[in-house]
């Protein structure tokens, strides 16, 4: 810019100088000589700058001017003198004002440049920062969107997991019920069979126990009511048997000699009650033919009301065992007088004789 400047003022400078060169050689040619006294007319020449805008720097001929009075000459060249250097100030600064609006279209056209360089590059630059933002806000919802799916990815697996483990807590729960319920339907099943099992076994026990009771109730009113039955007959057999008694068993001592005879009622406090007794035993007594002739002595022990309550035999088992099944036939004996406390315990000896 400013060798620019400086280069324009020398050729300013050197225009001017041109011009100011011309002008003084047209002055010079221009100018008229003194005629000599006596040799004519002087001619008298007017210097017409050059027209503005004329590119040759040449004016058009003006007209001849009229003729002036000597007097005027002088004046008439410091005018155009003046009037030249006017006209090439003005030129100058014509020049200098070309020039420098030459200049200024110049800084201008550089300015506009450099502003049109400045707002390419921050175009340039604008369009940079956005296509990184772009890039960044375009890498940053790859990420996002990454973990987003991460996330969904974890968040199904976790669903996943919970669900697997739901379905394995509820099969397992599934499992314990079941097996609690088949172990109540055992346990329910195993105490119904007990209960049943104990009631029927209740029930036949008590069924055991009121037969049992029953029979026991119908054997005492039956031993009862044979032993009244037997006690009535008794007294009524008492006068056969007494016939009999030598035929068949002997004396009511006994004969031991020829093993005969029943024996008589231990105690001895009232042979009358021991008599009952041998009747009632001989009543139901069965003997055979193998029995003949073996002895065997019966010991028994009635109580108060005519219960027996022990018996025993010694002697041949089979004898015995008949002369026992006698005694448990009769039952029930006679009550025992009160006045004979020997009369509860009982000794017989018995010989079966055929």
């Amino acid at each position: 810019m400013k060798i620019n400047m400086k280069a324009a003022f020398i050729i300013a400078v050197a225009l001017h100088a041109i011009l100011l060169g011309v002008l003084l050689i047209r002055f010079s040619l221009d100018k008229p000589t003194k005629p000599n006294m006596g040799q004519g007319d002087i001619m008298h020449a007017t210097f017409v700058p050059p027209a503005k805008g004329n590119p040759n720097g040449t004016a058009k001929a003006a007209p001849a001017p009229a003729p002036a009075p000597e007097p005027e000459e002088t004046v008439q060249e410091d005018t155009s003198v003046e009037q030249a250097k006017q006209e090439m100030e003005q030129r100058l600064q014509e020049q200098k004002a070309q020039e420098q609006q030459r200049q200024e279209a110049i800084a201008l056209q550089k300015k506009q440049e450099i502003e049109k360089a400045r707002k390419i590059e921050e175009e340039k630059a604008l369009a940079l920062k956005k296509a990184e933002e772009k890039k960044k806000l375009e890498e940053q919802k790859k990420l996002e969107e990454q973990k987003k799916l991460e996330e969904q990815k974890k968040l199904e697996q976790k669903k996943k997991a919970e669900a697997e483990a739901k379905k394995k807590a509820e099969e397992e729960a599934k499992k314990v019920a079941e097996a609690k319920k088949k172990a109540e339907a055992e346990a329910k099943k195993k105490a119904e069979a007990e209960a049943k099992k104990k009631a029927e076994a209740e029930a036949k026990k008590k069924a055991e126990a009121e037969a049992k009771k029953k029979a026991e109730a119908a054997a005492k009113a039956k031993a009862q009511a044979d032993a009244k039955a037997k006690a009535a007959a008794a007294a009524k057999a008492k006068a056969e048997a007494d016939s009999l008694e030598g035929d068949i068993l002997g004396t009511a001592d006994g004969d031991e000699k020829n093993g005969q005879g029943l024996g008589s009622g231990g105690g001895g406090g009232d042979g009358g009650y021991g008599d009952k007794v041998r009747g009632l035993i001989e009543q139901n007594w069965r003997v055979d033919q193998s029995m003949n002739g073996k002895k065997v002595v019966v010991s028994i022990k009635v109580t108060a009301d005519g219960t027996v309550t022990d018996e025993s035999c010694q002697g041949d088992e089979k004898v015995c065992q008949s002369a026992l099944d006698a005694i448990r036939m009769v039952g029930m004996f006679p009550r025992p007088p009160a006045t004979c406390p020997e009369c509860s315990n009982i000794k017989i000896s018995m010989t079966p004789k055929l």
